[in-house]
């Protein structure tokens, strides 16, 4: 494996849990536009996929339903859900090692870049990112872009990086990328479903990071 020299983090499950917004904003657009109620796996099921697709998943509606429904999650979260979240004990210290070992950081996230700009300078933790790239608001840039994205942006080779993440989703999108992936254990995804795709290691927290990067570089 070449050196790495950009570590790029999903931020849902990963950097923060935003669990409390998410479900919150998933709970009112399915009340808004009369959807059944769903469990608190279905609505934790949300986080780390794309919203549109999480939709179509659980209440089987096509996408113009899967649009009405994520406009009003949207709503929800502009009015203050989306500061629902806390940063993952110890994250703050990983980021800051990552620096002091020269190592660039960067966020490849499926929410909004707006909104993943916002959330990450409130929490104080926007600096330590040499770039931020998130979804636009109609969903169509796939994680693996996202990662591409990020590489390019720091003047990385993809061969250079490593993907953080703690979904399926994350790993996916780190393997059509050529990215090596580090999946969390601590997150929201599921284990067994990440290690469909190549993975160099599990963290079960943030600073179990840096003790893989160490073992593989």
């Amino acid at each position: 494996m070449n050196t790495i020299q950009c570590v790029i983090l999903d931020l849902d499950g990963t950097l923060l849990d935003t669990s409390p917004g998410i479900t919150e904003c998933v709970r009112y657009a399915g009340e808004k536009l009369g959807y059944p109620s769903l469990s608190e796996e279905q609505l934790l099921s949300f986080i780390g996929p794309p919203l549109q697709d999480s939709f179509m998943r659980v209440y089987g509606c096509d996408r113009s339903q899967a649009e009405a429904l994520t406009a009003a999650y949207r709503e929800q979260y502009r009015k203050g859900a989306i500061l629902k979240a806390k940063p993952y004990d110890g994250m703050e210290t990983l980021l800051a090692a990552l620096e002091q070992r020269g190592l660039c950081a960067a966020v490849a996230t499926g929410k909004p870049q707006m909104y993943a700009e916002q959330i990450l300078r409130h929490f104080g933790l926007e600096h330590f990112f040499r770039v931020i790239h998130g979804e636009d608001l109609e969903g169509r840039l796939k994680k693996s872009e996202l990662i591409r994205l990020c590489a390019e942006d720091t003047g990385v080779s993809c061969e250079q990086c490593v993907m953080i993440g703690d979904t399926e989703y994350d790993a996916r999108g780190a393997e059509d990328a050529g990215v090596p992936f580090i999946g969390v254990s601590y997150g929201f995804g599921d284990r067994d479903e990440m290690l469909r795709c190549p993975c160099i290691g599990f963290a079960d927290k943030p600073m179990d990071v840096l003790r893989i990067l160490e073992e593989v570089t």
